[in-house]
């Protein structure tokens, strides 16, 4: 990555390690960043836009005023990021990332609309989700032990085959949402009933 270089189209970036560097005011369009090391990085006012991040490490990785549209993580470590600090569009257009097969904890989502995502096969385990809007999106087959949940809109979410949640039915949105045996059973636990 050329550090003159403001805009990147379509180009693939292959094993670059930028452990605790600073990355700003780049824009990315339709670019592969694959074997990657930005563990700990700075990536501030930058832009991706349709990008893919294959087999990646972006742990603790700090996102201030960054953009996500169309963005996909396979296969990458994303531990410890508050996805907070990064520029969310004010309405909603499409999926801003997606996630499949990612190592996701202890990553804060706070307050989010991720309606639409994708979250499948990932371990997620102590991020954050309270306030967040999930609606419709893809939780498929994902750890979330330990994750919060806390005025989370779940409406219509597939949640088949995750496992090792705790949400509590009168405190989020589940209406629609689709859920599988014997996990499932986690729901009835948080109700104030007796189960004999």
């Amino acid at each position: 990555m050329k550090s003159g270089k403001q805009e990147h189209s379509g180009e693939v970036f292959a094993g670059l390690t930028l452990k605790n560097k600073a990355i700003t005011s780049k824009r990315f369009l339709d670019c592969v960043f694959r074997n990657c090391d930005f563990t700990g990085a700075t990536v501030r006012f930058c832009e991706f836009r349709d990008c893919n991040f294959e087999s990646c490490n972006l742990s603790l990785v700090k996102l201030p005023a960054s953009s996500f549209s169309g963005t996909a993580f396979k296969d990458s470590k994303l531990v410890g990021i508050n996805w907070t600090e990064a520029a969310w569009p004010k309405i909603k257009l499409s999926c801003p990332v997606q996630f499949l097969n990612c190592l996701l904890n202890d990553s804060v989502f706070l307050g989010l609309r991720l309606d639409g995502t994708r979250i499948s096969r990932c371990l997620a385990r102590g991020a954050d989700f309270r306030d967040a809007c999930l609606a419709k999106a893809d939780l498929t087959h994902t750890d979330f032990s330990g994750a919060l949940f806390g005025n989370t809109d779940l409406t219509g979410a597939d949640l088949d085959q995750a496992r090792n949640y705790a949400i509590r039915v009168a405190e989020n949105k589940v209406k629609g949402a689709r859920f599988s045996l014997p996990e499932a059973m986690a729901l009835l636990y948080c109700l104030d009933i007796k189960i004999v």
